[in-house]
């Protein structure tokens, strides 16, 4: 049995303009290798919003939850945990808005989903009344994406995930309890969302109903920073 792709998101707001671009730095050149050498962690790709509830984007795609289980990565947020309030790792846990969430993949369920090199990213995450998960789940899967991908110029994958995090050990860190859902868009270019054709399919009769109930936690359109 094929195992689920894990994705670990990292949202982050503002960021002190002073602090910026060596935090960036930073960010591509010490935090993420620092992951990406670990067991079970595959890629990462960081964002910076164009428009959005959030600033920064950060997607680390693992190959199961047990990646942040692993004695080498829970060594290094031990490390990590022990470092001054001044260094990049304690500040950014303080950074505004700063969230941490863990997801696993439910769609596609059993294709392995192969990351285009594409520059633009649209991330939605839903929250979703238990007595209406299945019909949500219905709706997105039957209808909302096979619109988006088959009949919307630039839409070039659709993944979505479901939150995990209840399932780490302490010492994997801690992880947002919301939103339930998230979604994965990777777009071809940063107009995809404003074209007219978008904009109809996005307005059947299923789906407003589906947006009469549910509760849409954060949209964000991105630009790909890293990998450059």
């Amino acid at each position: 049995m094929t195992k689920k792709r894990v994705l670990l998101i990292v949202r982050i707001g503002d960021v002190p303009p002073k602090i910026e671009p060596e935090w960036n730095r930073w960010y591509d050149t010490k935090h993420i290798p620092n992951r990406l050498n670990k067991p079970g962690f595959i890629l990462v790709r960081r964002f910076i919003a164009l428009w959005g509830e959030y600033k920064y984007l950060t997607l680390y795609e693992l190959d199961s939850l047990e990646a942040l289980k692993s004695e080498a990565y829970v060594k290094l947020r031990e490390w990590e945990a022990s470092l001054p309030p001044e260094s990049f790792e304690a500040i950014t846990l303080r950074l505004p808005d700063f969230t941490r969430g863990v997801y696993e993949q439910i769609y596609p369920e059993r294709e392995e989903n192969k990351i285009p090199d594409t520059d633009i990213l649209f991330t939605i995450g839903h929250d979703v009344p238990p007595n209406r998960e299945e019909e949500f789940n219905a709706w997105y899967n039957t209808e909302h994406i096979p619109a988006m991908m088959n009949r919307v110029p630039g839409f070039v994958t659709a993944r979505r995930f479901r939150n995990v995090g209840s399932l780490l050990t302490p010492g994997s860190g801690k992880a947002s309890p919301t939103p339930h859902y998230v979604t994965l868009y990777d777009l071809s270019d940063e107009k995809v969302l404003d074209s007219e054709v978008f904009k109809k399919e996005t307005n059947s009769p299923w789906s407003s109903w589906v947006r009469s109930w549910y509760m849409r936690r954060f949209r964000i359109l991105a630009r790909r920073i890293y990998p450059k």
